[in-house]
C-alpha cells in the first residue's frame, strides 16, 4: 500500500464568532478530509513556529534548528557553500521603525518589487549577492561572509532600526524608494556550513517524494536527499501526487492555507479549505487505495495573521474507508503523539 502524507500549512486556527465559535477548518465542508478522520486514527502532535522545523523533526525523528534562509537556499538551489550566508527575504512596510509584514501584495506591486531588486542589487555587489524572488514578493539571498544578523522574523509585528540592517541598509532603502514604500527585509540568516555539519548526523531518511511550491518544504527535501517536485500551486500538486503514487510514496505540502491566514480573512480561509477538499475528491478513488495522512504544522490566525503556538491535529487512515466513524478533521483533542514519533505512527498504522 502506498502512502500519501498531506501537510496543510497553517490550517489550524482560532475559534471565530462568525463561524459559531468554530475554526475555519471545523466550519468548512470537507468530505474528503473528514472521511480520513472518520475511518482512521486522530490525535494531536507538537506544532512548530515554521514549516521547515516541523518537517525536519517529522522526517528525521529529531529536532534540528537550521535557519530558514539556508533551507530555502537549498530549495531554490542557490549557492550556499563555504563562506556564504543565506537569508530569507519578505516584503514589509516600515513606519517609524515599526515593521508590518506585507502579505496582501498585488501582482503589479510584485512586479515593481522584482524590478527594484534588480535596480538596487549593485548596493550589495561587494558581497557577491545571489538573489532569487518567488511568489508573493518573497525571496532568498545568499552572500559572501560569515556575519549573521539577528533580524525580526515574520509574521508578527516587530521593530527594526537602521543599525539592525547593517550592510543591507542601502539595499533596503533603495528597494523601498523604488517601490513607493514596500521594503524587502532579510531574516532567518545562517551559514551553509552549519547545515552540512547537521546533515552528517542524519542517517535515516524516509523514501518520499516531496511535492510543493514552497522553497521551505522543497529545501528540506533537497537537504535530506529526497526526490522533490516543484509545482505552481495546490491543484497541480494534488494531480502530481496522484501520479507519483504509481511509483513511490508521496509527501504533498500545501502552502496556500498559511498564505491566506496572513491576509486576515477567515471567510476566504474557509473557502480555500473547501476548494482544496473538492480537488482532493477528484482523485478520491486513487487516494482510497493508499494510506492517507493529514497533518498541520502550526496554527495561523486568520484574524491577526500571526502564527499560533498550539497542539495541531493529525488524522491517518490505512485503507479501511467504511464511513462509520464520527470524528471530523479539525482542532480536536485525542492522544498527543510527540512529533519525532509521528512518522512511524503514520507508516505503521
Amino acid at each position: 500500500m502506498r502512502n500519501l502524507i498531506i501537510l496543510l500549512d497553517g490550517a489550524a486556527d482560532e475559534r471565530i464568532s462568525i463561524f459559531n465559535n468554530r475554526t475555519p477548518l471545523e466550519a468548512a465542508r470537507k468530505d474528503f478530509m473528514d472521511s480520513v478522520a472518520r475511518d482512521g486514527k486522530v490525535g494531536t502532535t507538537d506544532g512548530k513556529d515554521y514549516t521547515h522545523t516541523f518537517l525536519l523533526e517529522l522526517l528525521t525523528g529529531k529536532p534540528y534548528d537550521i535557519p530558514r534562509g539556508v533551507i530555502e537556499a537549498y530549495g531554490l538551489e542557490l549557492p550556499i557553500g563555504e563562506g556564504r550566508v543565506a537569508y530569507r527575504m519578505t516584503p514589509a512596510k516600515v513606519h517609524d521603525h515599526h515593521v508590518e509584514w506585507y502579505y496582501n501584495i498585488t501582482c503589479d506591486e510584485e512586479m515593481f518589487l522584482q524590478r527594484a531588486i534588480i535596480k538596487n542589487r549593485s548596493k550589495l555587489s561587494d558581497m557577491d549577492p545571489k538573489i532569487l524572488a518567488y511568489h508573493g514578493g518573497k525571496g532568498v539571498l545568499t552572500i559572501k561572509g560569515d556575519e549573521i544578523l539577528d533580524l525580526p522574523k515574520p509574521p508578527g509585528p516587530a521593530r527594526i532600526s537602521s543599525e539592525d540592517l547593517g550592510p543591507f541598509l542601502n539595499f533596503a532603502k533603495g528597494v523601498r524608494e523604488s517601490t513607493g514604500g514596500i521594503a524587502l527585509l532579510p531574516w532567518g540568516g545562517g551559514l551553509g556550513k552549519v547545515a552540512v555539519d547537521v546533515r552528517r548526523q542524519i542517517s535515516k531518511v524516509p523514501d518520499l517524494t516531496v511535492i510543493s511550491k514552497s522553497p521551505s518544504a522543497l529545501g528540506v527535501g533537497k537537504f535530506l536527499g529526497m526526490e522533490t517536485m516543484r509545482v505552481p500551486g495546490f491543484k497541480e500538486g494534488i494531480k502530481v501526487a496522484a501520479q507519483v503514487l504509481d511509483r513511490n510514496d508521496a509527501f504533498l505540502h500545501i502552502e496556500e492555507t498559511d498564505d491566506i491566514s496572513h491576509k486576515c480573512n477567515p471567510k476566504n480561509k474557509l473557502k480555500l479549505i473547501e476548494e482544496i477538499d473538492r480537488e482532493l475528491l477528484r482523485y478520491e478513488k486513487r487516494f482510497r487505495e493508499c494510506r492517507v495522512a493529514l497533518l498541520i504544522d502550526h496554527g495561523a490566525s486568520s484574524l491577526t495573521g500571526e502564527h499560533m503556538c498550539m497542539k495541531v491535529p493529525y488524522a491517518v487512515c490505512g485503507g479501511q474507508w467504511k464511513g462509520k466513524g464520527t470524528n471530523g478533521f479539525h482542532e480536536n483533542g485525542g492522544e498527543n503523539a510527540p512529533l519525532g514519533t509521528l512518522l512511524d505512527i503514520i507508516l505503521e498504522d
